[in-house]
């Protein structure tokens, strides 16, 4: 994709040419030298590039990968670990990721299956000859070239030799791809590991499905330590080999050597699954990703003013809680039963080139509490300009504005972002597989407003969501907002075909964390189905639309203390509002489409 605004010409003496890909932890270009040898150039965001931890992480995965050198990985070319934004060049290497060519095109048979398993093995054993363990071997790591797979990305590659980064509060690699010794003890892994990682990879490769596919990464670490692997669909003698990669013992598992004369026996042409084994239940089916999107809706080229998020159906999201995990001595929460789930079809990654250092790693980040931030003052006056800025009324001590205005003085001002979906037609300023898609690989849009729905199924995704939101966020706190408002939190009321629950509060936490980071306070817009999870969410008070028409007020009221801010689009709403609530809560009547006044339709109305 090209450059885009704002993307350096230059990083290291490389011209950049093309845009890679991009990630949440930095954004990988296509470079050419002054020779013209194009290099994969991974630069770090600057956020990250204040963190010590981080940086440490980046030295190693520099010092590691120049350790490195073998027909099937891709070596650093140059690198600036120092930097201020520290930055790594690797050799170009032109292809896929596995990952993306499994979801475009299916699982790999004959053999393509074949060469895969033998170059991964010849990778692994140049990674293990210089006395390193990779540790986060998967789909999206590994570069389909014309001569074979590439390993690359090591993020978090751990030297034998030399004592283990601790990582504070969190474990760092990909549950479905993890061994049962990374989530016991991390700092204790051997090359037997990497064994384990292939033996999923491989079933990956070989079916399109994980064998550990928990609800959530939880459930999925859990998979991985006590339970069997689910080898539907693997036909022999794949199937064997790959029992023996994922046996639970380390010591167990077989030597690479030994492993390659394993491989060896795969066939060269295409043979039929296990015809014993059922057929996988994929509730998401894998498909081809677009990179320009498709309406599945109509537009409406007269709406004006910045969307509104819309009620969906009236529904409450049954929630239950599980067992708790506790690995590497942290105890981590029990989580709602399916509702944090990845998506079990395979994730992409967007760039050819690989993507970023720890893209698509789920971590578990220690408890903190929120920094101290001001809520808005309890039943004033106040008023909702989402859809355009103007003069507030005389009175008003509250106004929420889209982040792309500026505040008003002297209020409390709330920053509104569209944190689930698109805006209507930027839908280019996301990369492609961060868009929701249908079964047929088209985009899902919200056709009450023609907007593209987020693919938040994903940890890996999320967190790319979120990095980018956190730049809004971050602009919301430079031009003096007090707090953030994520709208669109009940996306997945109206899409429960596709997302849950846990999805939405996951992304929120990330969203939540971030800006109080800032010193802003978070609302929660609407979503009276996860109303009892805003503290752990990180909420702090509540926009709401049409409460007093849906009879919602009062559990708002209760879950917030009276920080609510009441937003009704029609005259009866406004006339509940009045009634039951006007000497408690905060309540404006507006237009459906939020149009700055002196705009066609502009209406605003107070008790």
């Amino acid at each position: 994709m090209p450059l885009s605004p704002g993307d350096p010409e230059s990083i290291g003496g490389y011209t950049l040419v093309d845009r890679l890909g991009s990630g949440g932890m930095g954004i990988v270009y296509l470079g050419r030298s002054e020779s013209g040898r194009q290099v994969a150039v991974k630069l770090v965001h600057p956020a990250f590039a204040l963190d010590e931890e981080f940086r440490t992480r980046f030295r190693q995965e520099v010092a590691a990968a120049r350790r490195v050198s073998g027909a099937f990985t891709a070596p650093v070319v140059d690198a600036d670990p120092d930097a201020p934004q520290p930055w790594m060049a690797t050799l170009y290497v032109p292809g896929r990721t596995l990952a993306d060519i499994v979801t475009q095109d299916g699982p790999l048979r004959g053999s393509a299956l074949r060469v895969l398993a033998l170059g991964l093995v010849e990778a692994l054993r140049d990674i293990h000859r210089v006395g390193m363990v990779h540790r986060d071997l998967k789909p999206s790591n590994v570069l389909m070239a014309e001569d074979g797979p590439r390993v690359i990305d090591f993020g978090i590659s751990y030297a034998v030799d030399n004592e283990a980064l601790t990582m504070t509060g969190r474990l760092i690699g990909t549950p479905p791809f993890m061994s049962p010794e990374q989530f016991a003890a991390p700092r204790e892994v051997t090359g037997a590991s990497d064994v384990f990682s292939l033996g999923s990879l491989l079933v990956y490769a070989a079916t399109g499905n994980r064998p550990f596919d928990g609800s959530s990464p939880y459930l999925t670490g859990y998979q991985v330590m006590y339970e069997p692997p689910a080898l539907d669909g693997v036909a022999e003698p794949l199937r064997s080999i790959a029992e023996r990669c994922l046996d639970k013992d380390p010591g167990a598992r077989p030597e690479l050597g030994e492993l390659h004369e394993l491989l060896r026996a795969l066939p060269d042409t295409e043979t039929p699954s296990d015809p014993a084994a059922p057929d996988p239940a994929v509730p998401v089916p894998s498909v081809p990703v677009s990179p320009v999107p498709v309406s599945s809706g109509p537009s409406d080229p007269t709406r004006t003013g910045r969307p509104v998020s819309r009620r969906g159906p009236r529904r409450r999201v049954l929630v239950g809680l599980v067992a708790a995990l506790a690995v590497t001595g942290l105890s981590i929460a029990a989580v709602r039963a399916g509702s944090d789930s990845d998506s079990p079809s395979p994730s992409s990654s967007s760039s050819s080139s690989g993507p970023t250092a720890t893209e698509s790693r789920a971590t578990a980040p220690a408890a903190t509490a929120p920094a101290a931030v001001a809520l808005p003052p309890k039943h004033v006056p106040w008023d909702y300009q989402i859809g355009g800025a103007y003069p507030p009324a005389a009175g008003v001590r509250v106004v929420s504005r889209s982040y792309e205005d500026a505040p008003a003085r002297g209020l409390y001002n709330i920053c509104n972002i569209n944190a689930y979906q698109a805006d209507a037609g930027e839908e280019s300023h996301w990369d492609a597989d961060l868009l929701l898609r249908d079964a047929d690989g088209k985009v899902v849009y919200d056709k009450d407003w023609d907007e593209a729905v987020l693919d938040i199924r994903t940890a890996a995704k999320r967190e790319r969501i979120a990095a980018q939101l956190g730049t809004w966020i971050d602009a919301c706190a430079a031009k003096g907002y007090r707090a953030v408002e994520p709208d669109n939190y009940d996306s997945f009321t109206r899409f429960p075909s596709y997302l849950k629950a846990g999805q939405a509060t996951a992304l929120m936490k990330l969203l939540a964390a971030h800006a109080h980071a800032k010193g802003l306070a978070v609302a929660q817009k609407n979503t009276a189905e996860l109303l009892s999870d805003h503290t752990s969410v990180g909420l702090d008070f509540a926009v709401v639309e049409e409460c007093a028409e849906y009879e919602e007020c009062g559990e708002f009221a209760d879950a917030f203390g009276g920080h609510v801010l009441v937003v009704e689009y029609t005259r009866k709403g406004l006339a509940t509002a009045c009634a039951d609530w006007s000497s408690t809560l905060s309540v404006v009547r507006r237009d459906p489409d939020v149009v700055p006044e002196g705009a066609a339709g502009f209406l605003r109305e107070t008790c």
